[in-house]
């Protein structure tokens, strides 16, 4: 019996009414990577200096405001925050 390993990608669904998650459009970003340094808790980079989302909605003001600090920031304007 062999042994494969799965590999999934992690897609999230809407964030619930009144809720709010931060997203990208990838086919605009350039890979700056300023919105990791803003919004450490939120985003990481891969080797690129593509950002990596976390999937979760935004829980907390600070989280909120980490997420607003980086889209405004984002000089190819790739990030928004959804509700």
């Amino acid at each position: 019996m062999s042994r494969h390993a799965v590999v999934r990608e992690v897609r999230p669904g809407r964030p619930a009414a009144g809720s709010a998650a931060l997203r990208i459009d990838p086919s605009v970003c350039d890979g700056v990577g300023i919105c990791a340094h803003l919004a450490p808790d939120l985003i990481t980079v891969d080797s690129w200096g593509y950002p990596i989302l976390r999937p979760e909605v935004l829980g907390s003001a600070g989280e909120r405001r980490q997420a607003d600090a980086a889209v405004a920031a984002c000089p190819r304007r790739a990030l928004r925050v959804t509700s």
